[in-house]
C-alpha cells in the first residue's frame, strides 16, 4: 500500500486510467449484457470528464454480483426454458383438475335428466365410467393419473434446477466472487477519481474501503460453502420425498385401475 501511495497522478490521468479500466469492464460485459454494458460506457465517459454525479449515479445503477455473475456464467438456453417451464406447469395439475371438474358436473346433470334412477349412484363412481358416455369426459383415474404425472414432472425439474444453480462448480462461484470484487473496486475507485478534489488522503480512504470490501467478499464466500454443505442434506431429503411421492403416485394408479 505505501509503493503505490509514493506517487500520486494528476487527477487527469487518474480518471483517464479509471475510465480506460470501466471501458474494458463494459467490453467484457457486452457479448452477454448489452443494458449494463451501455451504463459502464455512461460511466466511463463520465469519469473521464471529471463528472462526479453522473459518475455516482451510473456506479449506483450497477449491480455488482448480478454483474460478476453475468460475465462468469454459462448459462445455456435450455436452463433458462427449463425454468420458465417449471414456472409455468405450476399451474397446471390445478387446471387439468378444474377442466375435469367442469366436464364430469356438466356430463352428470345431463346424465341424471336423462336417466333419474341413477341419481342414489355416487358421483366419483359414475365420473369413474365416464358418465357411461354422456359428453367427452376424461375418467377420474385419468384426470388423477395426469395430475400425479405432472406433480412429479415439477419435481423433477424443480430439483436439476435447484442442483445446478446452488451447488455449482467451486471454480465457477470462486470466479464471481472475484470477479464481484474486482468490480466493485473498480466501482469505488471510478466514483473517486471523478471528483475534483482526488488526492492522497481520498486515495488512503478509497484503498481501506477496498480491503475492506475484499474481506467482506471472502466472509461471504465461506458462508456459502457452509450453506452448500447444508444444502446437500435437503437434497438428500428431497430426493427421498419424490421418491416416495411417486411411489404413492403409482399406487393410486393402481388402485384406480383395480376399482
Amino acid at each position: 500500500m505505501a509503493e503505490i501511495l509514493k506517487v500520486v497522478p494528476s487527477r487527469a490521468t487518474e480518471r483517464q486510467r479509471v475510465a480506460e479500466e470501466v471501458a474494458d469492464l463494459a467490453a467484457e460485459v457486452l457479448p452477454r449484457d448489452g443494458a449494463i454494458a451501455m451504463v459502464l460506457e455512461r460511466l466511463a465517459e463520465a469519469v473521464r470528464q471529471g463528472r462526479h454525479d453522473e459518475a455516482k449515479g451510473y456506479a449506483a445503477a450497477i449491480d455488482p454480483r448480478a454483474t460478476a455473475e453475468t460475465i462468469t456464467g454459462q448459462r445455456s438456453p435450455i436452463w433458462g426454458f427449463l425454468d420458465v417451464a417449471r414456472n409455468v406447469l405450476v399451474f397446471a395439475p390445478i387446471a387439468v383438475t378444474w377442466y375435469g371438474l367442469a366436464t364430469a358436473t356438466d356430463a352428470y346433470a345431463k346424465l341424471l335428466a336423462q336417466q333419474p334412477d341413477l341419481m342414489g349412484r355416487p358421483f366419483l363412481l359414475l365420473w369413474q365410467e365416464s358418465f357411461q358416455g354422456v359428453g367427452s369426459v376424461l375418467s377420474f383415474s385419468t384426470i388423477a393419473s395426469i395430475d400425479a404425472a405432472l406433480i412429479g414432472l415439477l419435481i423433477v425439474l424443480s430439483l436439476v434446477i435447484h442442483v445446478r444453480a446452488d451447488v455449482r462448480d467451486a471454480s465457477t462461484r470462486a470466479a464471481a466472487l472475484v470477479k464481484e470484487s474486482q468490480i466493485r473496486a473498480t466501482l469505488a475507485h471510478a466514483t473517486g477519481v471523478a471528483s475534483s478534489g482526488f488526492g492522497s488522503d481520498q486515495g488512503d480512504e478509497l484503498l481501506d474501503q477496498m480491503a475492506a470490501e475484499e474481506r467482506r467478499v471472502f466472509e461471504r464466500a465461506i458462508e456459502r460453502e457452509q450453506q452448500l454443505y447444508d444444502l446437500e442434506g435437503v437434497i438428500g431429503e428431497l430426493r427421498a420425498s419424490a421418491v416416495a411421492l411417486a411411489e404413492a403416485a403409482k399406487a393410486i394408479t393402481q388402485l384406480q385401475k383395480k376399482k
